[in-house]
């Protein structure tokens, strides 16, 4: 899920199905305004969606799709960018830049996207998790040049314990979503939802693993895999997987 520049108040959801060709537009209660279709899109395991700068010192936004779930271990991933439009004239069809990537290492699984402000896309990985040991492995930040090629390990990302860990337990302590705005991430995970804030908000969000991190108000619910922040910064929103239930929190 992610908020539209263009159009505040709709949001772009996408469905992580293999084979999934277009990206839906809804309210922020989940009403769907409408389907665009993406020429050249049959994406093997879209996780998540982000709109940013198309590129450094410009003022034009795209959305990026993230083909990056990789739980089955393929060399490489897509990011499809799309120039963002006016939907309230929303496009039947629009075209894309297909961006592929590879890793530094072993393939890595992945379900949070977000960009930067030059318009590079960041990933954080889906630890793996041991059943037997109740381990969850390491997560990784990574970040990849606006065309493509091998990406950037930035470093390992040191979430806080969880204070409520009923997922985490079953499934680990694993990272299924992100968002940014200017000097702020958030991070979700199947239990709960952190916010780093940097001291000032031109920082590189690249280093967001180092800023102040606490936790926010979390809505419960079952299989939570996105996070959005409203277009304002003031609040966000979190969608169930499993139900298609849409949560929103205010500003405090």
């Amino acid at each position: 899920m992610a908020a539209s520049h263009r159009s505040p108040e709709l949001y772009y959801v996408i469905s992580d199905l293999a084979g999934t060709s277009d990206v839906a537009v809804v309210e922020e209660d989940g009403t769907v305004v409408g389907q665009i279709e993406v020429d050249g899109l049959s994406a093997r395991n879209a996780e998540d969606l982000a709109v940013g700068p198309c590129g450094p010192d410009d003022d034009a936004t795209c959305l990026f799709i993230g083909d990056i779930g990789n739980h089955v271990g393929l060399p490489d991933l897509f990011i499809y960018r799309i120039a963002e439009s006016d939907l309230d004239d929303l496009p039947a069809r629009v075209s894309a830049d297909m961006l592929q990537y590879t890793y530094p290492g072993e393939p890595t699984d992945a379900e949070a996207l977000f960009v930067d402000d030059e318009g590079r896309p960041i990933l954080i990985s889906k630890a793996w998790f041991d059943e037997s040991t109740g381990e969850t492995g390491p997560t990784q930040v990574l970040r990849g040049s606006r065309d493509g090629g091998r990406l950037e390990h930035l470093g390992d990302l040191d979430l806080p314990e969880p204070e409520s860990a009923l997922f985490a337990g079953l499934v680990g302590h694993v990272v299924t979503a992100a968002d940014s705005t200017p000097g702020r991430v958030i991070v979700r995970t199947y239990d709960e939802i952190y916010e780093y804030r940097a001291t000032e908000s031109s920082a590189d969000l690249g280093t967001f693993p180092e800023w102040p991190v606490r936790h926010v108000p979390t809505p419960f619910q079952m299989q939570s895999e996105t996070i959005a922040y409203r277009i304002d910064g003031c609040g966000y929103l979190t969608t169930s997987e499993l139900t298609g239930s849409i949560d929103g929190v205010a500003c405090e």
